[in-house]
């Protein structure tokens, strides 16, 4: 099947995992019934069991006549037995093609039920080929049911990826809380504490995915948004903080990072010696955004990269063009059928991959990553444990005996 049919898993599957990370806030998929099955097995591994989720069921009448009766009826339900703070509309391919209302039934939910608060965001083919963004438009939607609130003054708001985000960006909000600097994150665990992000004076992406989430929150809520770059790897990581240094004059945070740079240089030499003496050749394809960020871990570590980016927005163009003047990072943007193909034409030591690209890798017995396996990537820690063990982690010796077998004995 050629990978651009399913390099990515659809985004609606992304905004239902972001949104089940988070405690307050129910996500309803509406959608048909094969649809809202996939989806929701398919997210299971990356949200909370005991979190809520919910569907509508779009049947072959509702495609004649507009599914808004059910839409309507099914969020009332999910109020009157969960009263839960805000519940997002996940809007899928099929009510989008007929035109449903969906505007129109929020707002008759809002004069029905005033305490409610309903948003909805539009995933499916909105985004074809880029499961990222059902992270980004769920999270505008959720910003949408926010109120503004008083600056902090001096403070910083940091802008995460999806909902794996939530509650593991400690390898960042350390430094600014030794350093006293006021800072929010989002997103995280609680709708309370997610919405405390409006009161911050200037937001910094932390990832290239969020760029409608920023643009959202500098129009509605104000603040300025900056893009410095993806705080991964040493000097990735070391860049972002002095930059937010200078920004808020703080030589305290400027001497945090200078510690931690004296803790791991040792380290990343010792990795660094070892990529240097193995040649590695790493493709990243696609994938939750990573395939950029990890990239650019490998590349601090002597590896020469191959990216195949998972979308091209403002802050993509922003990164990239960081990755290519500091590392020399390949970007492969144009189209193709097979990975296979650009397997071959690379011919890289290992590939970073979805789990659906897996068949391709295997079958060239070329060591294979899964690269939803590797998210929360930011700091000087991750950094370290992943060129630490990845060689390890590559098993190399078996994909060699299995070479040699096929050599010798495959024809």
């Amino acid at each position: 099947m050629p990978l651009k049919h399913y390099e990515h898993c659809c985004s609606t599957i992304q905004a239902l995992a972001s949104l089940g990370k988070i405690e307050g806030v129910i996500p309803l998929l509406h959608g048909p019934q094969p649809c809202s099955y996939q989806n929701q097995v398919g997210s299971m591994s990356c949200r909370p069991a005991n979190l809520v989720t919910a569907g509508t069921l779009v049947n072959k009448s509702d495609v004649i006549f507009g599914g808004e009766a059910g839409l309507k009826q099914q969020v009332k339900n999910l109020y009157e037995k969960y009263h839960p703070r805000v519940i997002v509309i996940i809007n899928t391919c099929i009510p989008q093609l007929i035109g449903e209302d969906i505007e129109g039934v929020i707002i008759e939910l809002k004069q029905e039920i005033p305490d409610l608060k309903v948003s909805t965001c539009l995933t499916g083919f909105n985004y074809p080929r880029s499961m990222p963004l059902g992270s980004d438009a769920a999270w505008v939607a959720v910003i949408d049911t926010s109120e503004k609130q008083a600056k902090v003054p001096g403070s910083i708001g940091l802008i995460g990826r999806t909902g794996q985000d939530a509650g593991n960006l400690a390898c960042l909000e350390m430094f600014f809380k030794k350093a006293e600097i006021p800072c929010f994150v989002f997103p995280t665990p609680h709708l309370d504490s997610m919405s405390s992000i409006v009161r911050a004076e200037k937001y910094y992406p932390i990832h290239i995915t969020p760029w409608l989430t920023c643009r959202h929150l500098s129009e509605h809520f104000d603040g300025d948004v900056e893009f410095i770059e993806i705080p991964v790897g040493i000097q990735g990581t070391s860049n972002f903080l002095r930059a937010i240094a200078e920004r808020q004059n703080s030589q305290k945070l400027h001497d945090l990072v200078d510690d931690e740079e004296k803790r791991v240089r040792p380290e990343l030499e010792k990795i660094r010696a070892r990529f240097a003496g193995e040649k590695v050749r790493m493709l990243m394809v696609d994938g939750p955004a990573n395939e950029v960020s990890v990239g650019k871990i490998f590349a601090e570590f002597g590896a020469e990269v191959f990216v195949v980016p998972s979308m091209k927005n403002k802050f993509y163009q922003q990164e990239k063009k960081i990755m290519q003047e500091r590392y020399g990072v390949t970007f492969i943007e144009e189209d193709f059928d097979l990975l296979g193909d650009i397997i071959d034409a690379v011919k890289p030591t290992a590939v970073s991959v979805e789990f659906q690209a897996q068949p391709e890798c295997v079958s060239r017995l070329v060591p294979t990553f899964i690269n939803m396996l590797y998210l929360c990537e930011y700091g000087y820690d991750y950094a370290i444990d992943l060129g630490t063990n990845f060689f390890k982690n590559m098993h190399r010796p078996v994909y060699e005996t299995w070479q040699g077998l096929m050599k010798k004995y495959g024809g």
